[in-house]
């Protein structure tokens, strides 16, 4: 009889304990403590000895103690990866976009060698390099801004196109002492463009002001006179277009040549007064590049222009 109670009692434990342990194991685990294999300590082993096998790593203890309430056997973490992937950065995430427009690296050239620091222009050299103008008008004419262009690559285009034709346009009418010698400079279609025929004023009130809104323009654009603003010695690029526009509008709104900010009546270039609408207030844009700060309630006073070439 007793050989019969025996399992009949071992079964009927097995089955009590089949929902796991009491909610409350305060008191079982103080009875007794379970022994169980330090996984993540041999998997963090194996690991090390894998990425560096000379570095001396000791052996994993065979077993660890805990207590048998934590006794729920948890799988490892995967080891940590000791040299992530690197992050490509925002250039890079499209590797279908490719740089629209042509080069400007011609223009550069021609700039660099005949272009003082200070923006006066050594024509002579110009028309000794009259090719090289010519090639790079062309390349100009075959390649025109359209919708896939960003901003950036069509106001780089534009501007460099203004400012070269304008140079072309001295040159064919050499020699001048001024723009202004030359009939309509800036009404006549002289600029071939994809077919079609452009003037310099439309090239900068059609299509620059209305669609690109960068007052900076003004001090980019270059119109062959003394008064005009420094012409740069390198060409305009999507890359460098914001730094160029800052560096051109802050040296010409500090040079007292164009402009007179700091004696007791100030007097700013006409451009200010021509464009006015293109800065909103006028004294606001001049104090955001100025030195010292214009007083807001500072009459302006407007000095004449120079026309004479800017040679």
């Amino acid at each position: 009889m007793s050989r019969v109670c025996v399992p009949i009692l071992s079964l009927f434990l097995c089955f009590a304990c089949a929902d796991g342990p009491p909610a409350d194991t305060s008191k079982a685990s103080s009875v007794s403590e379970l022994v169980i294999e330090d996984t993540v300590v041999q998997d963090q082993i194996e690991y090390t000895q894998e990425q560096t096998p000379s570095a001396p790593v000791e052996d994993a203890p065979e077993s660890v103690i805990v207590p048998a309430k934590t006794a729920a056997a948890v799988a490892p973490p995967p080891p940590t990866n000791p040299a992530p992937a690197p992050i490509r950065s925002s250039d890079e995430t499209d590797d279908s976009y490719q740089n629209k427009g042509p080069s400007h690296a011609a223009w550069s050239e021609l700039l660099a060698s005949s272009v003082s620091k200070s923006g006066e222009v050594d024509y002579g050299k110009i028309r000794e390099n009259i090719e090289k103008l010519n090639n790079y008008l062309e390349t100009l004419a075959d390649d025109v801004p359209d919708a896939t262009w960003s901003s950036e690559e069509a106001l780089a285009y534009w501007i460099n196109t203004y400012n070269a034709f304008t140079i072309k346009l001295i040159i064919d009418n050499w020699p001048v002492k001024s723009i202004r010698e030359i009939d309509e400079p800036w009404d006549t279609k002289f600029i071939v463009l994809d077919g079609a025929s452009y003037s310099l004023n439309q090239i900068e009130h059609e299509i620059i002001r209305p669609n690109f809104a960068e007052p900076r323009i003004h001090f980019a654009l270059v119109c062959a006179a003394a008064s005009c603003p420094p012409l740069a010695t390198t060409a305009y690029t999507a890359e460098n277009l914001d730094s160029m526009l800052d560096r051109q509008t802050r040296n010409f709104i500090n040079n007292e040549e164009f402009n007179v900010t700091q004696e007791e009546v100030v007097r700013v270039s006409p451009l200010f007064d021509w464009y006015g609408e293109d800065f909103d207030d006028v004294t606001a844009f001049l104090n955001r590049y100025l030195r010292t700060d214009i007083p807001p309630a500072k009459q302006l006073y407007f000095l004449d222009y120079d026309w004479s070439l800017n040679d």
